[in-house]
């Protein structure tokens, strides 16, 4: 029986996954991923813990290689202030030089339950430089690439706002395909610390899922 196959079981039931007799939610969302067998895996988990009455995250990457590709499985429950420092340093260290470098094809997924397939689902990504300590400079950043069209979006509690003009993500989703393919669409993200980790992966998701070629995604995302 595949890794795959016993995950989609668990996700299947409860929509839970498990690790060392502790839970993760993960996001559930109504959006189809990745739902290829993914070989050659790590498994790093980012539990929700309750101390004292505050939330913690709790870590386990204790199986990591970096030589395969990395599977996120985070807790949906967890605010994204509590997350980010933790994926920060894990991207960071796994991309510095070393003697075992990961391989050219080895990326990284975030994993979620896809509730119209009741199946396991995944977003890909490869580098994420997550920035935290000063706020999107739009102006520099329209200014640096003239060729493109920019498009600033800022994601909190509130809703989505893409250059100023506030809209549901499901309207997101419906604008970026509206959007022509003849010129390129830079994209850049700027999220609220305090969002949660579902939220946040619901917009990585539906990026994913666009169906517009022309769109960039910065690597560069702003979380404060």
């Amino acid at each position: 029986m595949s890794l795959k196959f016993k995950i989609i079981t668990l996700a299947i039931l409860i929509f839970t996954i498990s690790c060392e007799k502790k839970n993760v939610q993960l996001p559930v969302l109504n959006i189809s991923g990745i739902q290829d067998t993914i070989y050659d895996n790590s498994q790093i988990w980012l539990f929700f813990k309750m101390q004292d009455g505050d939330t913690i995250v709790e870590l386990n990457r204790n199986n990591s290689i970096s030589t395969t590709n990395w599977i996120f499985n985070i807790d949906k429950r967890l605010p994204l202030y509590q997350v980010i420092p933790h994926l920060k340093k894990l991207i960071e260290k796994r991309e510095k030089p070393a003697m075992h470098p990961k391989d050219k094809d080895d990326t990284n997924y975030f994993s979620y339950v896809d509730s119209g397939s009741n199946t396991l689902s995944t977003v890909q990504f490869d580098v994420i430089n997550y920035i935290t300590d000063k706020s999107i400079d739009k102006t520099r950043l329209a200014n640096s690439d003239s060729l493109s069209k920019h498009l600033f979006i800022d994601y909190s509690k509130n809703g989505i706002s893409i250059n100023d003009s506030i809209m549901s993500i499901d309207q997101f989703s419906d604008y970026l395909n509206q959007q022509p393919n003849t010129i390129n669409l830079r994209l850049h993200l700027s999220v609220d610390k305090y969002l949660s980790y579902h939220d946040y992966l619901h917009l990585k998701a539906v990026l994913q899922k666009s169906k517009n070629e022309a769109i960039i995604i910065d690597k560069n995302e702003y979380v404060n």
